[in-house]
């Protein structure tokens, strides 16, 4: 996710400076969109503005509109890690929706995604390909370039990788629209974080092992069961929402199901009975019912651990 900050807001703008970006972008530019339709809580206001671009050239009209009118932006993928107000975001929501920002290709162990790309549909291609190494990803919501910038994937478990293990490059855009290509040897990864959220993600590069297309697939079904029987895949949520302390013995869905958490409600939302560290939306639920169950999970794990957790989820 990339933002920017400025003091001018869409409701601000006059129709004409609307309809001169919509004479720019041939995708789609629609005002007040309600943005819990592209969220994976199911949560959230509207945007004043959101804009998908059809390329990188719309993409860099849609930012200089933004720096132009100084209009607060953000870029948003699959919506599959954020939790957005019930007030919504001001400003302009970005979102790589376009198939051109969903192409992939393979030569020989390389393969080239696009940033719009959802990781059910990378480790497809990967298997079909008959290369390896994306398998444990599977079950992922969302999209490549929100997984690459909080390098998303396993954690304690070491069969379960993380998806910056396999980049050999990453294709950028900078705020002011100029395009470079970053090498692996200066890309960050570590716990759910990267140093690539400065700039706005548009192409990845993965570099991959040769595999058996059966064995593959057969090993993407397996991961995917484990994970239907720990995680709450099939009710809206936003995955887990603590990361798991560092060094400590217990992870967050581990210390929350001790404290005997799970199931406790606040309006709509409900910590998840298969797995502590899912918060979800069991029935109209509101950013404010989620925020209330967030806080108090962390005044319980302070108290009865005196650990600090940290989100993994983004408030917006």
């Amino acid at each position: 996710m990339s933002s920017q900050r400025g003091l001018t807001l869409i409701k601000d703008m006059d129709d004409k400076m609307i309809d001169d970006l919509k004479k720019k972008i041939k995708g789609k530019v629609l005002l007040q969109e309600n943005l819990g339709r592209h969220t994976t809580f199911r949560i959230g206001g509207p945007a004043d503005l959101w804009v998908e671009p059809h390329d990188p050239k719309e993409l860099k009209k849609a930012l200089l509109f933004a720096k132009e009118n100084k209009t607060p932006f953000v870029v948003v993928g699959g919506g599959s890690n954020l939790l957005v107000s019930d007030s919504g975001i001001k400003g302009m929501v970005i979102h790589l929706g376009s198939p051109h920002f969903k192409d992939m290709s393979a030569k020989g162990g390389t393969v080239t995604a696009g940033a719009g790309s959802s990781i059910a549909s990378l480790v497809r291609f990967c298997c079909n390909e008959g290369l390896t190494g994306m398998e444990s990803l599977v079950g992922i919501p969302g999209t490549l370039g929100g997984a690459l910038y909080m390098n998303a994937g396993g954690s304690s478990n070491p069969i379960f990788k993380n998806i910056g293990e396999f980049v050999s490059s990453v294709k950028v855009m900078d705020h002011s629209g100029n395009i470079r290509t970053i090498k692996r040897d200066r890309i960050e990864f570590g716990y759910r974080k990267s140093n690539l959220s400065s700039c706005i993600i548009l192409q990845v590069v993965f570099k991959l092992e040769k595999g058996d297309k059966e064995v593959l697939n057969s090993s993407c079904s397996k991961f995917l069961t484990m994970k239907r029987q720990k995680q709450a895949l099939d009710v809206p949520s936003a995955g887990c929402v603590f990361k798991n302390p560092e060094g400590f013995q217990f992870t967050c869905g581990q210390m929350i199901d001790m404290l005997g958490l799970k199931g406790k409600k606040v309006g709509g939302a409900e910590i998840s009975e298969k797995h502590g560290n899912f918060i979800v939306n069991r029935k109209g639920a509101t950013a404010e019912d989620v925020k209330g169950l967030i806080d108090f999970v962390k005044s319980k794990v302070k108290e009865n651990y005196n650990i600090d957790l940290e989100l993994e989820i983004k408030v917006m």
